[in-house]
Parts: structure tokens; C-alpha cells; sequence
């Protein structure tokens, strides 16, 4: 710890977070001061809290004789036994320095889980300057369960303590400055102030700490942020239409926001190309069965919703030779199948609001109208919307005709179609079904077929059961039919 760092801390009063001491080394005492510390940093929305030895209650700095990294509790180092009774284990740290003759001791506290923490299982919690146990508070306790829902993991720290050399070191601040429209290049103080206000920062007395969210977003490279690396997108080019061999494996280390148009681009250039055609002067034209706004808009959800709290997965793009896989980590909240025609809901909603001022996703949605009606007017196969164990799968697929298709892709095309029909208070028919999939008036006999096959899954059932088959519309099975 900085001397000048010390020197603000004792600017301030002993309260809620920050606690003064001379020699009290009783370990009993520390403990339950550690877990009121905790639990009242979090309840104020702080981060850190500290308890500090060898300062008198007027701030006078007088030494302390307190050992931390030498003591002992039954033969068992004394901070390792402190960790170990902590539950949940939270991030505790010792400094020793020396002030002139005199040692003073700084107990670092971080507050960096989703619960209350306990000591030999009692919570307790500050009133003022005083000890308490949490139980007696039943309305600090409510507040402070509050807290944990209103602290999102944007918000978390990625680093703490860092300088706005730092800053500008580890975040890429141009592209942050320019994705958002700011011009202010020269002026270092109103960029920390811009970074403060988007969340970006945090300031914590004379540094800062940078949240989740700016150093996954801006971050020159995320190797430098120990929780976010894991959670960096990989591009895989498989060869063929399984994964025995990969000719490209790649995981993207720079922040989502900062590399997302770089991103977007190698996607794109190993995506397998179709048929091959030239244009009148005789120039190869290279043409892909997977639209650009799509691959935009599903990487971009991808991005924004998967679920950082799942530990062991990462998100990935998994191109074949006849699909591309986008896997993220976290089920969808919603039902994968109603994601088109229910209100989007948003795991992350500071990293949302993030990309939409960027104008990297949709402000008003989920962006799954679009991919779902690009596919369309493309006359290409409708995605797959899965949930796989904890995590969610979108399949593009390369273009196949309606008889290319299985009866899985076929009813599945119909679903969407009829979905996105019913939300435009419209029905699917025939003639909209033929469109759909490129055909003619008389291929309708084969569109008859499939639409049969679909109601027969019960994904689509009929408006009107009533009407004639030249009048006959449908809408998806939890639509409101013509008699409901």
C-alpha cells in the first residue's frame, strides 16, 4: 500500500468500514470485525474496508506491536486460520510498513461475493463504530441481501488500485473514445470522468478500480484480467462437417467491444464459401449461405447474454463446412423456442445498455426478428435455438432446398415463420409458406405436406379449424386461434 494511500484513509472517521486499533491482536475479535467489515462494505455498495493498527481514535499515528504474518492460533499460522473460518472465503490482505520508527498494520478487506459472510458461522455487521451481530438487525440483513441483487457482475472489479497511467496502459481508451462518440483525446481528466460515468472505472480515493465491464469490453488484453481471460470468444474453422480436424483455432484475448469488428471479420473470412460465381466482367465474386447481419447480430447476443457466473466454458464460433455453431455459456432465460415473440430479458443489462450505445445492438430488442427475417427473404434454412445443459446453441445452416431438408429443419422453418407472421397480426398460409421457401404455385402440394407434417408436431396449429383448406391459416401452437 501507497504511504499516500494510508494518509487518505486516516482523513477519515472510524465508521461502518473503516476501523482503528492500537494492539488488540485477539483473533476471535478480528474475525468477527472482518465479517462486519465485509457485510457493511457491501451493504454501502464499497468494495473495500479496512481495519488499521497502530492509530490512536484521534488518528495519531503510535505503532503497533500486532504481527500478523508471524502469529499464531494453536500452533496454525494465524491467517490461514482467519481464511478458514471465513465463509464464504472472501480476498483478505495484510500490509506492514513502516511510518518513521513506527510499524503500522493495514488489514485490506475485499468484499467480491454474493452473500453475507460469516465468522465460525455468525454474521455480524457495524452500527456506527460498533460490533453487532447481524441476527439482531433483521432490517440491515434485508438491505443487505438487497445489495448483492443490486451489485451486478459489470460492476465487480476486474483490478483494483490502479493508476490512470494503468488505465490508459491496460484498456484500449481510443477505441473506447471513439466507439462512443467522445472527443476528448487530449484532456486525461475528462476521460476518466467519461469512464466513471459509463461504469467503465470505478474511482476508489486516489485510484481507481476498473468494473468487469470496462476491461471486458476495452481491454487491450484480457490475459491481464484473471477472471474475464476465461471468458474470451474462440473461433474454430473445422475441416468437413465434424470436429477431427481444426484448420484455424483461435481465441480473441482483446476486449468484445474493442475487437468486435476485427472479430466479426475472421469469422468471415472462414466461412465456407458457395457455389462459385462471377459477375458480368468476370470477376470472382465470393458469396457465403451466411449473411453478414446475421453473423452480426448473433455474436453480438452471444456477447451480451451468456452467463458469467458459469465457470468451465467459454463462448466459441464453431464453423463447418455446412453450419456454423455459436455456443454460449448460460440456458437461455427464456425459452429458446419464444425468444422471437417474448420481451427480451437481459442477463447483463449494464453491458447491454453498453453495446446499444454503441450502436452494436439492437435498442429496442433481441435482434432475433432480424436474423429470423434475413434468413427468410434469403430463403435459407431457419436457426436452431437450443439449450444444451448450461449453455445456449445457435445453428446456421447452408442453404438447402425445401426437399434438401429433414422434417426436423422443415418444421422448424415453418415454426419461425409462422412466429414472425403471428407478431406481425398476420397468419401464415400457403402462398406465405410457398415464399418462404422460394417455391412456385405448383409446388403448393409439397408445401401441403410439410405444413401437415407441422401440425402434426403441434409446433403450428390452424387460426380457424373451421375454414375451408384454400382459406385454411395457421399460427404457433400457444397463438390465440379463432375460437379461444
Amino acid at each position: 500500500m501507497y504511504e499516500m494511500r494510508l494518509k487518505d484513509l486516516l482523513a477519515q472517521n472510524e465508521s461502518e468500514i473503516i476501523e482503528f486499533k492500537l494492539n488488540n491482536d485477539d483473533p476471535e475479535r478480528i474475525g468477527k470485525y472482518v465479517s462486519a467489515l465485509a457485510n457493511s462494505s457491501a451493504l454501502l455498495g464499497k468494495q473495500f474496508s479496512y481495519t488499521i493498527w497502530g492509530v490512536s481514535d484521534d488518528k495519531e499515528i503510535i505503532g503497533t506491536d500486532f504481527k500478523p504474518q508471524s502469529k499464531k492460533v494453536g500452533g496454525e499460522p494465524f491467517i490461514s486460520w482467519l481464511e478458514r473460518l471465513l465463509d464464504p472465503r472472501i480476498i483478505i490482505n495484510f500490509e506492514e510498513f513502516k511510518v518513521g520508527d513506527l510499524y503500522v498494520v493495514v488489514l485490506i478487506i475485499q468484499m467480491t461475493v454474493g452473500r453475507p459472510v460469516a465468522f465460525k458461522g455468525e454474521r455480524y455487521i457495524r452500527s456506527g463504530s460498533s460490533l453487532k451481530n447481524l441476527a439482531t438487525y433483521p432490517e440491515k440483513e434485508r438491505d443487505l441481501w438487497r445489495s448483492f441483487d443490486a451489485r451486478t457482475f459489470e460492476r465487480e472489479f476486474a483490478l483494483t488500485n490502479c493508476t490512470p497511467k494503468e488505465i490508459f496502459s491496460l484498456l484500449d481508451v481510443k477505441a473506447y473514445l471513439t466507439m462512443l462518440n467522445y472527443q476528448t483525446e487530449n484532456d486525461e481528466a475528462q476521460i476518466l470522468k467519461y469512464m466513471q460515468a459509463d461504469f467503465i472505472i470505478e474511482k476508489s480515493l486516489t485510484t481507481y478500480n476498473i468494473t468487469n465491464l470496462g476491461a471486458y469490453t476495452f481491454a487491450k488484453n484480457l490475459t491481464n484480467f484473471e477472471k474475464l481471460q476465461a471468458h474470451a470468444i474462440r473461433v474454430v474453422r473445422y475441416k468437413g462437417n465434424n470436429k477431427r480436424a481444426a484448420l484455424f483455432d483461435q481465441i480473441e484475448y482483446q476486449g468484445v467491444a474493442a475487437d468486435f469488428e476485427n472479430l466479426l471479420l475472421t469469422i468471415k473470412n472462414r466461412l465456407p464459401l458457395s457455389v462459385e460465381r462471377y459477375d458480368s466482367s468476370g470477376k470472382r465474386v465470393e458469396q457465403t449461405d451466411y449473411p453478414p447481419l446475421v453473423i452480426r447480430e448473433v455474436i453480438a447476443n452471444q456477447i451480451v447474454h451468456q452467463d458469467f457466473s458459469v465457470k468451465g466454458s467459454r463462448p466459441i464460433v464453431e464453423i463447418f463446412d455446412n453450419r456454423v455453431e455459436i455456443t454460449n455459456p448460460g440456458a437461455p432465460i427464456n425459452e429458446p423456442s419464444r425468444l422471437l415473440d417474448l420481451p427480451p430479458v437481459s442477463r447483463n443489462e449494464e453491458l447491454a445498455n453498453l453495446f446499444k450505445k454503441m450502436n452494436l445492438v439492437e435498442s429496442r430488442g433481441s435482434g432475433i426478428d432480424k436474423i429470423v427475417i434475413t434468413l427468410e427473404e434469403e430463403n435459407l434454412p431457419a436457426p436452431s435455438i437450443v439449450a444444451k445443459e448450461n449453455n445456449t446453441v445457435v445453428t446456421l445452416f447452408e442453404r438447402k432446398s425445401l426437399p434438401e431438408m429433414n422434417d426436423k429443419e422443415r418444421i422448424n422453418a415453418l415454426y419461425y415463420h409462422a412466429v414472425r407472421l403471428y407478431i406481425e397480426n398476420d397468419y401464415m398460409t400457403n402462398q406465405t409458406a410457398r415464399n418462404r421457401f422460394g417455391l412456385e404455385a405448383n409446388q403448393s402440394s409439397l408445401v401441403t405436406k410439410v405444413i401437415a407434417l407441422a401440425v402434426k408436431s403441434g409446433r403450428v396449429k390452424p387460426y380457424n379449424a373451421d375454414a375451408g383448406n384454400k382459406f385454411m391459416e395457421y399460427i404457433p401452437s400457444w397463438g390465440s386461434s379463432y375460437n379461444e
